[in-house]
Formats: structure tokens, sequence, C-alpha cells
């Protein structure tokens, strides 16, 4: 019998009784290295029952046909394309999955101990943050069957419990591998079958068609609306029960008052646009996503690559490899990691690294791919390109972390809390709607929506948040980290860490003969705006404290130990050493020599200030350490911190902060990245001080840079997320209130009540879309003078 093979746009089939039965055959665990042996091969199921192998792969329509042809001579190549990886090639009835990650090929580990329980054991599910964990809860969570998920953290496992008769082990598997592998994740938030519509289209036209032209088919529509809808019945009865007035029983009361006055057609396209509006809040925060990863990562269309000869040529960004000279200009985007090789340039790389300023670059120092050239040119070798660079790291986290945001139950329970504070007073109206009036008018003021706008609001706001925190420098891990963070208000410290305690740079004095150095400091702390480091933070700050204002000046030449402004008729020369942060500055004015300044340590630590700051805005800070508790309290002296704890290891700091979390108090830790590993899931929230570089960092947010001073700015932005979602919610206010006019007027009934209410939540989307848009990055160009 031969193969039978069936192609499709994202999966190939093939169906062999001898390659794929119960036993395993050294053909078929040779079929299975050599399908797997291509990058663009994502997933390979093996389903023996069926005699079925199901290989799923990645490529563009445009590439499409290439890699079919590359796929089909591997799988009929010769044994040189035959690879081992050290994986296990074997399998037992009924299935067994293979999984590419991070380049390796890994089996799944599934096992039954029951016939009703199976359970999934991955790496990727220790922790209690989990982001597979969730995925696997977002995939399962809803399924009929699906009697219960148990998530064990401490031995990377997830039981899943399930009815054998409502729902098979195979589909439980194919969800697994979902969450496990998504070639496009992105593209999953905007997945139409997320928000099924069918039914709701189906049951608009049977009610139209009742209403219009055959009354008997009204009771079928009817009866299809209390069957899909019945589940919310079930929970309004349970909220009942509990004394609980939400948005199930508002929908419930709203359906019932729809089928008694024969309003069913209005309750029908009310049911419609509720999904409706779930349908657009997933496309939107697909395609934001999109944009937030365009600015993480850029598309390129050219690239400026230097041959041996010296010759420049145009290349496609995939051509880029290791060890290529490139060449980038003013106000373009660095495409790949290197190191400088000629030329002097100033780098906006806070997406990347967190650089609160921008950054000389100059050989051999390293840049970022991501990174925007303000002034150039510079030439770089390549060391790193593609999906290897910390740019790329940066864009899959924030990506995963988009694709979860519709799965994570916090942002849900956020959503459902808004709406449920809207249910009692619209129920309270339409109460009194029934005693002035009729049924009819009750109709038309329950078809107010409150439900849709906090569904819409938070994913998008949450995006947003998350857009605006990377651009401090802060790579947004778990979807409802904002949230928490939001809610914390004791921050703990691991005194561990020497970055907590080192100090900042401070102008020490300026030598000159010039008797007023205001409008000097003035021009050199403009003119040091293209130094970008320590110094140039001290000048502002000196400035800032004589109340100058600082204004970037024209800038006329960039070199490794000199920046040349141009100050009115005057050019300015700034001879700096750049491999020595305390080094004085030399300043000449027309070629005269004028002033130097001088620095200095500053005599606290840089992170003072910042405490002191978030103590004034009502935080506790707490210092805990494994050194000697008189060591601990000199070292919180110098933080200016009066609450502290010493000789805690590891374990006691566990213990610390589970007595934290016990108390009730929400918890913010801030620490390097293996501190997070160790202690994050005990914290309320974590923010691990450390580069995404390679290595996976455990932790909710990761702050790029280490700087602690940007934990101000973070938390700051954190406490807006809250009052921007209730903000564009209420954006909703003035149709609905509408509703409630026009009922009481007798002008308003279900249908035409229900079409108003949409314009409210018309309006909630125009304010996010405008929000969002305006919330784009704009690049920051710094033209040199002519």
């Amino acid at each position: 019998m031969t193969t039978q093979i069936q192609v499709g746009s994202d999966a190939i089939e093939f169906r062999d009784p001898i390659l794929f039965g119960a036993s395993p055959t050294p053909e078929g665990r040779l079929f299975i290295q050599r399908a797997l042996c291509l990058p663009e091969v994502l997933s390979l199921s093996l389903l023996s029952e069926k005699q079925l192998a199901t290989v799923r792969f990645e490529s563009a329509p445009e590439s499409r046909k290439g890699f079919l042809e590359r796929f089909l001579a591997a799988i009929e190549g010769p044994s040189s394309t035959d690879t081992d990886g050290g994986s296990d090639w074997s399998w037992t009835a009924p299935s067994a999955h293979w999984v590419r990650q991070a380049g390796d090929i890994v089996k799944l580990d599934l096992r039954l101990p029951s016939d009703d329980v199976l359970l999934f054991c991955h790496p990727a599910l220790a922790g209690a943050r989990s982001a597979l964990a969730l995925k696997v809860r977002g995939k399962l969570g809803e399924k009929s069957g699906i009697r219960g998920l148990q998530h064990d953290p401490d031995h990377a496992s997830i039981q899943i419990e399930f009815n054998p008769r409502r729902i098979k082990r195979l589909r439980i598997e194919a969800e697994i591998l979902n969450a496990v592998v998504e070639p496009n994740p992105v593209a999953t938030i905007a997945d139409p079958s997320a928000v099924p519509m069918t039914v709701s289209t189906t049951t608009v036209g049977l009610s139209t068609v009742g209403e219009l032209l055959l009354p008997v088919v009204t009771p079928v529509a009817a009866g299809v609306l209390i069957a899909t809808n019945f589940h919310i019945v079930k929970d309004a009865a349970s909220q009942l029960t509990r004394g609980k007035v939400g948005v199930p029983l508002f929908h419930t009361a709203l359906l019932t008052c729809s089928i008694v006055t024969g309003q069913v057609l209005a309750f029908a396209l009310t049911d419609w646009s509720l999904r409706y509006w779930q349908r657009r809040w997933r496309n939107q925060l697909a395609l934001e996503t999109e944009e937030t990863l365009q600015e993480t990562l850029p598309s390129l269309m050219q690239i400026r690559n230097i041959g041996d000869n010296g010759l420049e040529r145009l290349t496609s960004p995939d051509a880029i490899r290791v060890g290529d000279r490139l060449r980038v200009l003013a106000g373009e985007i660095i495409p790949a990691d290197g190191e400088v090789i000629l030329g002097t340039a100033l780098v906006d790389e806070s997406l990347i690294t967190g650089a609160p300023h921008p950054v000389r670059k100059f050989a051999p120092q390293e840049v970022f791919a991501g990174s925007r050239i303000l002034n150039g040119p510079i030439e770089f070798r390549v060391t790193r390109a593609g999906i290897d660079t910390r740019a790329a790291r940066i864009a899959e986290e924030i990506s995963r972390t988009a694709t979860l945001i519709p799965m994570e139950k916090s942002l849900t329970h956020q959503a459902e809390a808004l709406g449920d504070k809207t249910a009692l007073p619209t129920l309270a109206t339409a109460g009194v709607g029934w005693m002035a009036g009729s049924l009819i008018t009750v109709g038309a003021i329950l078809h107010q929506d409150w439900v849709s706008g906090p569904y819409l609001a938070i994913p998008l706001v949450t995006l947003q948040h998350i857009r605006e925190a990377l651009a401090l420098g802060v790579v947004t891990q778990h979807p409802s980290a904002l949230l928490r963070l939001s809610e914390s208000q004791f921050l703990v410290l691991d005194g561990d860490d020497a970055r907590l305690f080192a100090p900042g740079i401070e102008l020490k004095e300026i030598r000159s003969h010039l008797k007023h150095h205001e409008a000097l400091l003035q021009t050199v702390a403009g003119a040091a705006l293209f130094l970008g480091d320590a110094r140039a933070n001290a000048l502002q700050k000196a400035a800032a404290e004589l109340g100058l204002a600082v204004r970037q000046p024209d800038l006329v030449r960039l070199e490794p130990e000199l920046i040349e402004i141009e100050q009115g008729h005057h050019r300015v020369i700034l001879h700096v050493e750049h491999n020595a942060p305390l080094s004085p500055i030399q300043v000449a004015i027309d070629g005269q020599a004028i002033a130097e300044f001088h620095f200095k340590e500053g005599e606290s630590p840089e992170v003072r200030e910042t405490l002191a700051e978030l103590k004034n805005q009502g935080f506790d800070v707490f210092l805990m350490s494994s050194a000697k508790d008189q060591d601990v309290e000199k070292k919180a002296g110098l933080l200016g911190l009066s609450l502290f704890g010493g000789e805690l290891d590891l374990e006691g700091k566990k213990r610390f902060l589970e007595g934290l979390k016990s108390r009730g108090v929400k918890t913010l830790l801030a620490c390097r990245g293996d501190t997070a590993d160790a202690l994050g899931t005990h914290a309320h929230i974590t923010v691990a001080l450390q580069s995404l570089d390679h290595g996976p960092v455990h932790a909710d947010m990761v702050l790029q840079g280490g700087r602690y001073a940007t934990l101000e700015h973070l938390i700051q932005l954190s406490r807006g997320y809250l009052p921007d979602i209730e903000k564009s919610t209420r954006q909703a206010l003035v149709p609905n209130l509408l509703c409630v006019a026009g009922a009481f007027g007798g002008l308003l009934n279900g249908i035409t009540s229900g079409i108003i209410a949409n314009l409210a939540v018309a309006n909630v989307d125009r304010g996010l879309k405008k929000k969002l848009t305006r919330g784009r990055r704009r690049p920051r160009l710094i033209h040199t003078a002519p």
C-alpha cells in the first residue's frame, strides 16, 4: 500500500499502516527524524491507531513551494540527512508528539495514570506563573468534559481530569500541542474560532424571518437563544444564591424580558453585537501587537553591506551573516548586533538596553539591533543576526505576553467586575421603568451595553502600558504584571546586589577665568546631551538645581574624544576622555580654552533619591540581605531606609516573603535575575534588573540595563493603569444614558436602544484607537548643523 499524502496551508498529513502502526519500525523512526530536520517544521504528531502522521510547518506563501520541495527531498533523501539529536523516536499506542523548541527536537511527555486523567510534564511548566500553564488553561479550561486542571509548578507538570465520554484524549493532546507550538502567536489572538459567531448570525437571520415574514419561526429563534445562553442563566442563579447581582443576572433579565415582550430580534442583535465587539478587540490587539513588534524589531527593506573589496552593496536583511560589515546612516535602524569598527554615532537604544538617554558609540563598542542612529554614520561588524539578537529576544517576549492577554483570568475578572458595577443600577432603573411604563420600556433600558466597554478597554490599555513600559526599557513577561504592580505598596530590595550602593556622579567644580558660570554651565550641559554617559546626567542635574533650562544645540562634529556644537555665532568644543567617567571636560569656545568641568562620586548611592521619592508616594521599602545585621543597618542607612533585615539566606528570604504574603501584603520584589529565579513566585510582583540577552529570566517584568532609578518611572506608569481603563469605559456614558432617557420618553424599543448602545461601545473603541495611535513610538532625530 502506498503512502497517502494530503498537503494543507500549514500541515502535511501522511497515512501509512506500515510506517505509523502500533509498533515502531526502523522505517517509521527514520521518517520522523527526516521530517523534523528542516527548521520550518514545528511539530510532528503520530496517531498510531489511525496510522496517521501530521507535520505542522511555518512558511510564507511565496516560499511554500520551495519548502515542500526541500521537505519531500529530505524524507526521501539519503542517510546523510538523518540526525538522531538525542531524541526518543519511539512511540506507543495511541499517539506521540515531537515539537521544535529553541532549535531542538523534544518529545512531549504525556502520561495516562488512569482512563480519566492525563499528566503533562514540561520544563516550561515550572513556576507558579508559567506562561505555558496559562496557555493550557486558556485552551482547555472552558472545554466541555474537562473536570479539573491542577498545575504543579514544583514538578513542572499539569494534571488534567476529564470525562472520556465527553472529550477524547486525542482532543486534549491536540490542544496541549497547540499551546506548546504556536506558528504565528500574534495571529492566534485574532483567531475567528476564538469567538464563534455562526450561531449568533443564524439566530439573527431566524429572528428577522420571524419578525418580518413567518411569525412561527420566532419561537425557534427564542429556543436557540435560550439554549446558547443557558450557561449565563446558570451563572445568574449561582450569583443569586451568594447574594450577588452581576452581569449574568442582568443578561438573564434582558433575555427574559425580550422573549416575554416578543423582542427576540432585539436580543439576537444584542447577542450578535456582544460577540462582534469581542472579535473586534482581539483583532485590534493583534494589530497593535504587530505595531509594537515593528517598533522593537523593524522590518528593513535594504542593508548597506560592505564587501572585502570595500565596495558597498545593498542586500536583504535576511542575507545578513555573522562577520558581515554593515554601514548605518543617521535616522536608520541598526539591523543586527555588532561591534563598531569605524565612525562615531549617537544611538537611541532605550528599547534594547534601557538607557534613558542617547549613547555615543565608537570602536570597539557594541551596538544592538533595533537601536536607532540619531547622528552618524557608523560601520560595524555583525556578531549576532536574526533571531539571535537581543531585540529578537525582546520581541519574542512581548509577542508571547500579548498572546496571553485574552487568557489571563485576573484581567477577565477585572472586566467582569467593571461590568458588575453597572448591573445593579441598570436593573434598578429598569424596575422604575416597569412601574412607570411597561415591559417595552424595561427592554429599552436593559439594552444598554456597559459590558463590551471593559472587555475592549482592558486588553488594549494593558498592551498600551506594556508598550510604554518598553519605552522605559522594561520588558513585561506576564499579562497581569501591570495590574499587580499597581496594587503593590511594599517594595523589597535584595541587599546582596552591589548595584544598589553604586554612587552617582556629581559636578565637583567649574575651573574658569570667567566670573559667572551659569551661562557656561547651560551651554556645556546642552552640548553634553551628545556625550551619552553619567557626566551628562551630572551636568543636567547641576543646571536644574540653578533653575537653568537646558536646550539641545546644533551638532557640528561628533568624535570619540570631541564634541563640537554651534551656539549662536560661536563654536563650542568639548574635549572628553571616553573611557574615564570621572575625567574632566575641557571646554573651548572659538578655539580658545575657557574652562574645565570636574566631577566626583556622590556621597550616597544614586538610588537613594529614587527610594526617597517612592517613600513619599506611600511605599514602604525593606532591605533584606544575607549579611550580618550591623552591616545591613549601615547599608540601609546609606539608602535612607529604616526597614531592614540581615542574616537571611535563600530559605530565610523565601520565608520572609511568604510571611508577608500570608498577612495580605502585596510585595514588589526588585532584584537580580538569578534572585528572581529563586524568589519570584514568593512575591506579588517581581521585577528583575537584568538584560534579556540569551537565557530566560523568570520574572514578571525585566528592567533592562539594571538601573534601579527606572523603578520610579515604572511604578508611576502602573499607577495610571486602572484609571486609564476607567477613563476609557466612561466614554460609553452619554449614549447609554440616552437609552434610559429615550426609554422613559417612549421613543425607543429594544432594537433602537441596542443601536444607540452600540454607539456607546463604538465611542470606547474610537477613543482606544486614538490613544494607541498617539502612543506609538516616534523616532528622535538629531541632525548635524550645516
